[in-house]
């Protein structure tokens, strides 16, 4: 019996663990920017250069990014949670890893996701 309930734990531990793992997207920072490009571009620099005159106050990707300790669940609470003068902007569970992942690509030195 021992034998039996190891197995049906192991069992439900991979099977758990292949579960979460198809329902955590796997970061696409390409993808990541071609969304900043046409959702973020109004208000933020998306790139190492200006496409379009923005706020001054509005910080830039590479600027996010380069934030000391920054990381990806940071970065994506700000986009969930938004705050001032950020508008609320919906976009799925994916999104948000691709652009996050996309703005940590931009940190300096080449540290990525």
């Amino acid at each position: 019996m021992q034998r039996f309930s190891s197995a049906v734990l192991i069992w439900m531990a991979c099977t758990s663990a292949a579960i979460a793992g198809a329902m955590t997207p796997r970061p696409d920072p390409e993808k990541g920017r071609q969304l900043a490009e046409r959702v973020c571009v109004e208000c933020h620099i998306v790139s190492s250069r200006a496409e379009s005159p923005v706020a001054a106050d509005v910080p830039s990707f590479p600027a996010i990014a380069a934030k000391p300790d920054q990381s990806m669940e940071a970065i994506a609470g700000r986009i969930v949670i938004p705050h001032p003068p950020m508008p609320a902007i919906a976009l799925t569970r994916e999104e948000i890893v691709n652009v996050t992942a996309y703005i940590m690509s931009l940190r300096s030195g080449g540290a990525g996701p």
